[in-house]
């Protein structure tokens, strides 16, 4: 190297790749490729705009923090233990290929058991990983390109579950909260790597967007300062929106028509819109900034608005005319179709998934959420043990083993409603098809919920022609003891042991399935709390309830108390108010199965412009079906008399 500098610098962030394929369930572990390598421009007081490359050479990377147990975080809180969501497991640290991966262990708290869920469902999330560089070692540019800086010492700091994925020029403040120094060498001149001309290309594209997107909007000064800062286009258009928002506030056009400056400024505005709509719905939900202006009015002045935004002249029109208008199948407008329909159809959304949000559904814990192909019935395979490993004799010979099954099978079916916005509702302003569809958000709640309680209430026959619970399945206990009573924790204690002691198909090994829940319904809630928690500092150690016991959780759920209606069969089922149940944990054993059709897990949302009147209609639709899986996950106490 010729020559050394320094600069100034920060603690920077970048995406790092979660692998959803590589998501272990049991094991609640997900692999993140955490550095590639890429170059992503940048910008520092000192040097100004350049090319950042993070070197894949383990040489110059710093791993201890990974042998020390780094957290996954969440957002990059580091200052409290209630915003850790995980560890990096330390031997699972690779370099491989020019990539460094890692294996990340989900805890298991609530935050981080909804990233659990996502990836059980599926879904990805985003993560950024926070690194300093020590030192770099810098590659002059020429005429027209950026110089590169190479990171040749670089420490990874910190892995974070995301909102959105980290912007490649975002930055943030070092540990101190100050910049710190960095040391540049400087390398022979040469030409930049392929990835660092990409790069290039990439930020004089940036250049060109912001700029013409801040001169259309008569905002030159706005686009440079974040030409300069190094902005990503897509947050530029949001700031852009903001500003010619904020603009058009404080110089507002006559009350008819306004300034129309673009599609994103309509979004915006109807984004606006939609909030206030679902805010009349649902009081306590956040307003936007610049919902003041469009609160108390009718559902026809919501839709003026929105048809106004949209280019259409709405002078002289009467209620019923932008009525029907609002709900035309065509509207013009810059999206192409009535934006009010639009606002409506997410409105209805935003409704429906509150209604469905706010019912707790207390099978979760113990159900394995599944898709299956189509409607048809579907087996599920219950295996049984590996067979048990054999002392191999002396000549080598490895005996083959087999495994046993047993078959439980069930189909979907479809469920669902439409509901329904008028011309005339427009008019009278009514809501009540946003409360109905609050209450559809609710429905498709509860219908889950029915599914899956009732394959334990109605005791199903299971595929060896035996009742679920049945003292054939060794996992009843009837008439049973009474959770009040002062036998409850001795009762716990037997129906624990049988859970444990079950075998397996073979009726020879033994599979030691750990109880994870009591359940119980709402009228004996307390008592089963006072069983499982009530002792924690007890006189005698005849009194001491086991720490086992005090680690269950006690799940309440009311339909234990009032029975339901079968949701496939219509059938009345009875329930039996004294009885308590103990249920392993999913993940353990498959217990009960709540399978969806592939590609529509949960709810869907279906949208449509009415045929016979004028009418906005969105229709909710489940698709769904649920089975009693394995025995040995259960076990059902009676109560006793």
């Amino acid at each position: 190297m010729s020559d050394t500098t320094a600069i100034r610098t920060t603690r920077a962030y970048g995406a790092a790749d979660v692998r959803a394929a590589s998501f272990n369930a049991d094991d609640r572990t997900v692999e993140i490729i955490w550095g590639a390598g890429a170059a992503v421009p940048r910008y520092n007081f000192e040097e100004g705009r350049f090319v950042e490359m993070l070197s894949m050479d383990p040489a110059h990377i710093r791993l201890d923090r990974f042998k020390a147990g780094m957290s996954l975080l969440d957002t990059h809180e580091s200052n409290s233990m209630s915003k850790r969501l995980g560890s990096v497991l330390p031997d699972s640290v690779r370099i491989e290929g020019g990539k460094a991966y890692a294996t990340v262990k989900l805890s298991r708290k609530q935050q981080a058991e909804e990233l659990y869920q996502d990836l059980r469902d599926g879904h990805s999330f985003p993560v950024s990983v926070g690194y300093r560089v020590y030192a770099y070692e810098k590659r002059e540019g020429g005429a027209d390109s950026l110089p590169v800086l190479t990171a040749v010492d670089w420490e990874p700091l910190e892995l974070s579950a995301v909102p959105v994925p980290a912007d490649g020029g975002a930055h943030s403040r070092s540990e101190s909260g100050e910049a710190y120094d960095c040391e540049i060498r400087i390398a022979p001149a040469g030409p930049p790597s392929a990835a660092a001309d990409t790069a290039v290309r990439a930020e004089r594209d940036r250049n060109a967007t912001i700029t013409e997107l801040a001169a259309n909007a008569h905002f030159d000064a706005l686009g440079a300062e974040h030409v300069r800062k190094g902005t990503s286009v897509e947050s530029f258009r949001t700031i852009l929106i903001d500003a010619m928002i904020a603009r058009e506030e404080s110089a507002p056009t006559n009350g008819v028509v306004r300034a129309v400056v673009g599609t994103e400024h309509v979004q915006k505005r109807a984004a606006v819109i939609e909030a206030v709509l679902f805010h009349r719905t649902f009081p306590d939900s956040p307003l936007p900034a610049g919902a003041n202006e469009f609160r108390g009015m009718t559902l026809v002045e919501l839709a003026r608005e929105a048809l106004t935004a949209s280019g259409v002249n709405t002078r002289g029109m009467s209620q019923d005319d932008i009525a029907g208008r609002a709900l035309a199948k065509r509207g013009g407008g810059l999206l192409g179709t009535s934006d009010f329909t639009a606002i409506l159809g997410n409105t209805m959304s935003r409704t429906i998934r509150a209604g469905y949000d706010a019912l707790p559904q207390t099978f979760r814990p113990f159900t394995t959420i599944t898709t299956v192909p189509d409607y048809r019935i579907v087996s599920r395979v219950q295996l049984g043990e590996a067979p048990k490993l054999e002392r191999v004799n002396e000549a080598g010979e490895f005996k083959r083993g087999s495994i046993g099954e047993g078959s439980e099978s069930y189909k979907i079916a479809t469920y669902g409603k439409i509901v329904g916005i008028t011309r005339q509702a427009l008019v009278n302003d009514d809501l009540d098809a946003f409360k109905l569809a609050k209450a559809f958000g609710q429905s498709a709640s509860q219908l889950e919920s029915d599914l899956v309680w009732a394959e334990i209430l109605s005791n199903p026959t299971m595929g060896d022609a035996v009742a679920l619970f049945h003292a054939t399945h060794n996992n009843l206990s009837a008439p049973g003891t009474a959770l009040s009573s002062t036998s409850a924790a001795a009762a716990i204690t037997a129906a624990r042991v049988n859970m444990v002691k079950q075998r397996g198909i073979d009726g020879k090994t033994t599979l030691n399935v750990r109880p994870a829940f009591l359940i119980t319904g709402l009228d004996n809630a307390d008592a089963a709390e006072r069983v499982l928690h009530a002792k924690f500092s007890p006189t005698t150690t005849a009194d001491a309830i086991p720490r086992w016991m005090r680690e269950m959780e006690c799940i309440a759920e009311p339909r234990l108390d009032n029975g339901l209606v079968h949701p496939v069969t219509g059938a009345t089922i009875v329930a039996a108010p004294a009885a308590w149940y103990l249920a392993a944990a999913a993940g353990t054993i498959n217990a009960v199965e709540l399978g969806y059709l592939e590609g529509e897990a949960g709810y869907t949302l279906e949208t449509q412009m009415g045929f016979d009147v004028d009418s906005f209609e969105v229709k909710c639709r489940i698709d769904a079906g649920a089975k009693a899986i394995d025995f040995r996950a259960f076990q059902k106490n009676g109560g006793g008399s």
